[in-house]
């Protein structure tokens, strides 16, 4: 599969039925464009330069994108929406730890590893994200995939996706784990040698109605 996110930011002053047009045409085009899922889902509080629309889709393969991108990204053409950035990839390596379908939350995390990366301190950073699941009880099912392309300021180079039971389990349980402020956080803290994540992240999360990572 290949999946496309828009991380869109409402603009200042519009006024709530403005907003909400917006995001209805946004959904039209979502319904439309011929994605295998998706999502469209206002962002909930503690996102960080996560925007306030959150918009999901998962196509076949890229030439199916490719069709419809045009048509999708121009609905974000409206006056009620200040701009928006994004990511598109390959789906990556996913798990579901549960056959329980029910599901609060999704989340993604985009992040930007320095260029200058050794390929092997990238392996090892994705091999610490992927221990997390393992550790963590709430995480319903997670997906890490390299971007193939971005658009916006930054040049992200990865998405890490996760379900999780509720909210709280994303701001308490999962940031709060040991697996996360001591094993993870150092790739991202400049006061670790270790750290490859020096640009800002992108965390956003919004409500969940229908499980979305259902595999590769």
């Amino acid at each position: 599969m290949y999946s496309v996110t828009r991380i869109v930011q409402a603009a200042d002053g519009c006024a709530p039925d403005e907003w909400a047009a917006a995001v209805i045409a946004v959904t039209s085009a979502a319904e439309s464009c011929g994605a295998a899922r998706h999502i469209v889902s206002e962002t909930l509080p503690g996102v960080i330069n996560g925007g306030d629309l959150i918009i999901h889709a998962e196509f076949t393969d890229k030439s199916s994108w490719q069709s419809a991108g045009t048509a999708f990204d121009g609905s974000l053409d409206h006056p009620a929406v200040e701009g928006f950035h994004g990511v598109e990839y390959q789906n990556g390596t996913s798990g579901r730890s549960t056959t329980d379908t029910r599901t609060g939350i999704y989340r993604a995390l985009f992040v930007r590893v320095a260029p200058d990366t050794p390929p092997t301190a990238i392996e090892h950073f994705e091999r610490d994200l992927l221990r997390m699941p393992a550790l963590v009880s709430s995480i319903g099912a997670w997906r890490l995939s390299r971007v193939s392309a971005s658009i916006g300021p930054t040049q992200w180079t990865h998405v890490w996706e996760q379900e999780f039971t509720d909210h709280e389990s994303l701001s308490g349980q999962y940031l709060d784990h040991p697996i996360h402020w001591g094993v993870v956080d150092r790739w991202f803290d400049p006061e670790c040698t270790e750290v490859i994540i020096r640009d800002r992240v992108c965390h956003t999360f919004c409500a969940l109605d229908t499980p979305i990572l259902l595999g590769s």
